[in-house]
């Protein structure tokens, strides 16, 4: 006896056909939009309202497999510091802009080896990718551009010829910050920065603002010193106090990250320096996040959502193009003051203007 409480199967492509008076390779052809192969449209019309009486829904990704497509876009996002946090800004900006074409969001967060990484392709596992942590001579843009292969970036490197990316201008941005303090009148500035080994490797954000601190150092007039500190709270609150112990008398402070920035905040607080009275902050955040933190951060808006967006759009583009032309963002950087900047106290201990 037939199970009563079981659920009916869905309705397959066999029964279409049955329903139609058709084959089932008759009924794939149409409900696949095939038109290699003639069909009547009396034929077409009849098998689509079959289908519709029959409430059937094509298995998309086993379409997009018989094709040789998955539908799948991936997001290697390379994170060997379990100590630190991922943002997942970057995420949800391109699971956003591939739900809207109807594909799917894959994300790898550990190393890949070069076999690996052209086994995503060989082995169907995704249509295109988009990199994170991009280094100056990133070995896997090489590999990929060999290949054929499509993939974009969230980043740049030092040769972008025929790459496609978007990303922001770190270099300037940390510029403007240290230009902004010297112009407020500060003039013991100190850095929190990206990871040293990330440096080292050649990441480009972190290299970008190393040169950006030597440029403030040759250009304006002020005492700096630079801590590049592991990517988290401790490591912040760490790199803060070692900054104090080499500029006594800092002022000023920029930070090219502020997802860590808890940290400073904590260390100000235990050193009874009251933000922006006594320290004044510039740093790069979300605007969602800078907006939270009490005082507000005046800073840059890291945009982290808008790049995984857009990267994943032009991912998108590119996959769905015959004839595509590569396409290069830098997203507009725009310093947005709030309240953590102000001019440093006189040396009588009184403030020398309002909040700037």
């Amino acid at each position: 006896m037939p199970n009563k409480g079981a659920r009916p199967s869905p309705p397959t492509q066999t029964d279409v056909a049955r329903l139609a008076g058709v084959s089932r390779t008759t009924v794939s052809y149409v409900l696949s939009n095939n038109t290699s192969v003639s069909i009547p449209e009396e034929t077409r019309e009849r098998i689509w309202k079959a289908a519709a009486d029959l409430n059937y829904t094509p298995h998309t990704q086993a379409q997009r497999l018989r094709s040789g497509k998955t539908g799948t876009i991936t997001m290697l996002y390379p994170w060997d510091d379990v100590s630190t946090q991922i943002e997942l800004e970057f995420l949800t900006g391109a699971a956003r802009a591939a739900t809207e074409e109807d594909y799917f969001f894959n994300l790898i967060t550990a190393p890949i080896s070069e076999q690996s990484l052209l086994n995503l392709y060989r082995g169907r596992q995704t249509d295109g990718l988009i990199l994170m942590q991009v280094r100056l001579h990133d070995w896997r843009v090489e590999l990929l551009r060999e290949n054929n292969y499509p993939f974009v970036l969230i980043g740049s490197c030092e040769d972008n010829t025929g790459l496609s990316f978007v990303d922001i201008d770190y270099e300037t941005a940390i510029f403007t910050a240290f230009e902004h303090l010297a112009e407020l009148g500060h003039q013991d500035i100190g850095f929190l920065t990206f990871p040293a080994r990330w440096r080292h490797k050649g990441n480009t954000a972190p290299v970008q603002c190393i040169r950006a601190y030597e440029k403030a150092c040759r250009h304006l007039n002020i005492s700096a010193a630079v801590r590049e500190v592991p990517y988290s709270v401790e490591g912040m609150y760490q790199g803060f106090i070692e900054l104090l112990d080499e500029l006594p008398h800092m002022t000023g402070l920029v930070v090219s990250y502020a997802a860590t920035l808890g940290g400073v905040y904590r260390a100000a607080f235990d050193h009874d320096l009251r933000i922006p009275d006594d320290l004044s902050i510039v740093g790069i955040a979300g605007e969602a996040s800078a907006g939270l933190l009490a005082p507000a951060l005046t800073g840059f808006d890291s945009q982290n959502f808008e790049r995984g967006y857009r990267a994943a759009k032009i991912l998108l583009r590119m996959l769905q193009s015959d004839d595509f032309t590569p396409e290069q963002v830098f997203l507009p950087f725009e310093l947005i003051t709030r309240d953590t900047t102000t001019h440093p106290r006189t040396k009588q201990g009184q403030q020398g203007h309002a909040p700037s």
